[in-house]
């Protein structure tokens, strides 16, 4: 990184006596438009000159046995790599760099202009970067001899609408077809075992996939931002969906989840909003924090096999109005479509689409955790009984209707931001319990004097009630009181 980012740097000479370019050294110098590389240079390193945009060719000379990745990735001027035909590792073929047997495509530059391209059949691997950036690129015809397709192979190439990946491959690597936002499908064969983190992410104009029956795990922001895609069926194979997997994938309205998978990640599926339904099936274990939250899932089945269900697991879904729980799960339970562990000491979630202008929380509750409320708009009012000692972080934040929160015990312990955005609540707490101000948690405070009744031939005499008129009876002719 010697020379990194030196945007006004134009030329450079290189001394013979110079063996080793180091990773980024010339990384990102913009202007840069003519460098000579003299018979002497050994190895250039990882990223020498990625991103220098002005640089137009590059002569390889005979003494270089070692070129890293994305030595000349992202060059968008770059029309040409050509090798001295006396290196002995290396060689170019029209300005496309491999290695000497033309098994390794190392670098296709990216100003080349080239809209189809054949990749010869001689070749096993596609490097790292090979194509990354050739914004022309808009079809390109992978041998049945390629085996590996390595980090951000085809990385921001805009124009690319097909790829057909053979049978032969077994390893897509990160970010291969990365903000490839013209492709609009894809078929994973059956002998691919691995699908590299950001593989196919913001590739916008996705609208399906199918993937083989020998990939194992679907990594990190595998199909993330794939805005277009509306459905995708996940091959029993697979064991893992990782975390951000497809996040944001918000026209995705099916998911298939096999019983082979154990293990949902973080983020899995959040913000897909068009999704409304999805099945766990027994052998899932793990759900990830935030793995449907902004999702469009309506009710929620939880299997008796989940042991672990992440933080904000099903927040922010305005049209979740249950979650159940299989009775036989050891660690967690639900009623009434509410969230808990399974003594029922602690309050999950409340859906936030559970039609409940008010809620009694249970006397068996002892705290609330974080966000167990967040966004319920629906809610006007709750009670908290004695029993709850702790409220977690934001457990009412953006609860917006909520006018009265009624508090039966002495104030508890606070978590940060519990009533966020809850401009219309007043905390009301008991006579004789301790721990209150004028204020609590941000929000004005009152004493709350509740009412006695008493009944006599079916009327209800109303005592202690202190708004206006005194005691209040109500004649017994009423139903349904």
């Amino acid at each position: 990184e010697a020379f990194d980012s030196c945007s006004s740097l134009t030329n450079v000479t290189i001394p013979s006596s110079l063996t080793t370019i180091g990773d980024g050294s010339f990384g990102w110098c913009s202007s840069l438009s003519n460098v000579t590389i003299p018979n002497g240079v050994i190895s250039i390193g990882d990223g020498a000159f990625s991103g220098c945009s002005s640089l137009a060719s590059v002569l390889i000379p005979s003494s270089v046995t070692s070129i890293k990745e994305y030595a000349f990735s992202l060059c968008t001027s770059l029309t040409a790599i050509t090798v001295d035909s006396l290196n002995p590792s290396y060689t170019s073929v029209s300005g496309v760099l491999f290695d000497k047997a033309q098994t390794l495509l190392l670098q296709c530059p990216a100003g080349n202009n080239v809209s189809t391209y054949s990749i010869t059949n001689t070749v096993t691997s596609i490097g790292a970067g090979a194509f990354g950036n050739c914004a022309i690129l808009a079809s390109i015809t992978i041998p049945s001899s390629v085996t590996n397709l390595g980090e951000g192979a085809f990385v921001w190439c805009i124009s690319l609408a097909s790829a057909t990946i053979p049978s032969s491959v077994t390893r897509i690597g990160d970010a291969a077809f990365l903000r490839c936002a013209s492709l609009t499908n894809v078929t994973i064969p059956d002998s691919v075992t691995s699908l590299g983190d950001y593989a196919f992410s913001y590739c916008q104009s996705l609208t399906s996939i199918t993937i083989g029956t020998n990939v194992t795990s679907i990594g990190t922001n595998t199909f993330a931002e794939c805005t277009s895609l509306n459905s995708v069926t996940i091959p029993n194979s697979v064991t893992s969906i990782r975390d951000s997997a497809f996040s944001n994938c918000t026209n995705l309205a099916r998911a298939t989840i096999p019983d082979s998978v154990a293990s949902i990640g973080d983020q899995a599926f959040a913000w897909c909003s068009s999704l409304t339904n999805v099945a766990f099936p027994g052998s899932v274990t793990n759900i990830g924090s935030y793995a449907f939250a902004a999702s469009g899932l309506v009710n929620v089945t939880i299997p008796g096999s989940v042991t672990s269900i992440g933080d904000w697991a099903f927040s922010y879904n305005s049209r979740l109005a249950a979650i159940t729980v299989d009775a036989l799960n050891p660690l967690y339970s639900s009623a009434s479509g509410v969230l808990f562990n399974k003594a029922q000491t602690t309050l999950i979630l409340f859906p936030e689409g559970k039609a409940a202008n008010a809620y009694l929380i249970p006397n068996s509750v002892t705290s609330l955790g974080d966000g167990a409320f967040n966004a319920c708009t629906g809610l006007t009012s709750v009670t908290i009984p004695n029993s709850v000692a702790s409220i977690g972080d934001y457990v009412f934040d953006y609860c917006t209707n909520l006018s009265a929160v009624n508090f039966q015990g002495d104030a508890p312990s606070l978590g940060s931001d519990v009533f966020d955005y809850d401009t219309n609540a007043t905390v009301y707490y008991l006579p004789g319990t301790t721990g209150w101000g004028a204020t609590f948690a941000g929000l004005p405070t009152a004493l709350w004097v509740p009412y006695n009744y008493t009944t006599n031939n079916g009327a209800i005499t109303i005592t202690g009630y202190t708004g206006p008129g005194g005691a209040v009876t109500i004649p017994g002719t009423i139903n349904g009181l």
